[in-house]
């Protein structure tokens, strides 16, 4: 796996520093997935996933949002959803022609097929660009190019004065929804079912979720917030958790994903599949 920084400008005139995932061997034809952190958190503190990714045959774009604490501008953007947006954009233009310059990945290349990721407030990012409308008109990716799938891994739920059910609801392309059984956030999240509103409401033959026994928001310490300790003890579920996502991506863009009882069929002990 290579991994390099990468530095673009944005619209609104910042400077975006760019974490760049990709297979080792160099691939031709690599789809871009687009991942967003979630809030406060940095692209580094998903190591473990968009590595994994990576190694399954993804190049992977997670660029540094306003709102992480390492942020080297405190509180000079205080509206992180415009700069978020300003922040795909940005990702997005700049790997639409291939990889942009700056970037020694060898004999590698792009298909122009695009995947939306994120993480809690990145996941609604990601759904964003999959279609979702939130209750600010304005929060749209507009022209940004419409990706192949969503990977939303424990998104928001309908929110007063953020996204109603059918809004999170109008996604136009599949998602797939990670969740846990401990996946809360007191007195902002108090129920993880609360995580599968997206799911539940999108259009037939888009919805699927994976709900994991025992997870937490921070997959206990696996990403997000991570430690030595919870990464090590979550360390199976987040293997099944990358690679089923991983599998979910590449069905999506070989146009091959898999009906409801088939997805179903994944279901364990470990974690229970959905799909409608």
């Amino acid at each position: 796996m290579r991994q390099q920084t990468l530095t673009l400008a944005t619209e609104d005139a910042r400077k975006l520093a760019v974490a760049v995932y990709a297979p080792e061997a160099a691939c031709e034809a690599c789809a871009l997935v687009i991942f967003s952190h979630g809030n406060f958190a940095t692209p580094k503190r998903y190591d473990r996933v968009l590595r994994a990714w990576a190694a399954q045959g993804f190049v992977v774009a997670a660029p540094l949002h306003t709102d992480s604490e390492e942020y080297p501008e405190p509180d000079k953007y205080p509206d992180s959803r415009a700069t978020r947006l300003a922040d795909w954009h940005a990702v997005d233009a700049a790997f639409a022609s291939g990889l942009p310059q700056g970037l020694d990945l060898g004999a590698t290349t792009l298909s122009g097929q695009v995947i939306a990721a994120g993480h809690s407030y990145g996941a609604l990012i990601a759904l964003v660009a999959g279609g979702a409308k939130l209750a600010d008109p304005a929060w749209t990716l507009g022209t940004a190019r419409a990706p192949e799938a969503v990977i939303a891994l424990s998104p928001p739920g309908a929110m007063k004065g953020l996204a109603t059910r059918e809004g999170l609801g109008a996604l136009r392309h599949p998602a797939l929804v990670i969740t846990g059984t401990s996946d809360v956030l007191p007195g902002f999240i108090d129920d993880w079912h609360q995580h599968l509103d997206a799911y539940e409401a999108a259009p037939q033959g888009l919805g699927y979720a994976l709900v994991f026994a025992g997870m937490d928001h921070y997959f206990n310490g696996a990403f997000g917030r991570p430690s030595e300790d919870g990464a090590r003890k979550a360390a199976d579920a987040l293997a099944r958790m990358t690679r089923e996502t991983g599998d979910f991506m590449h069905a999506a863009l070989a146009g091959a994903l898999p009906g409801s009882e088939i997805w179903a069929q994944r279901s364990d002990a470990m974690a229970e599949a959905r799909a409608h």
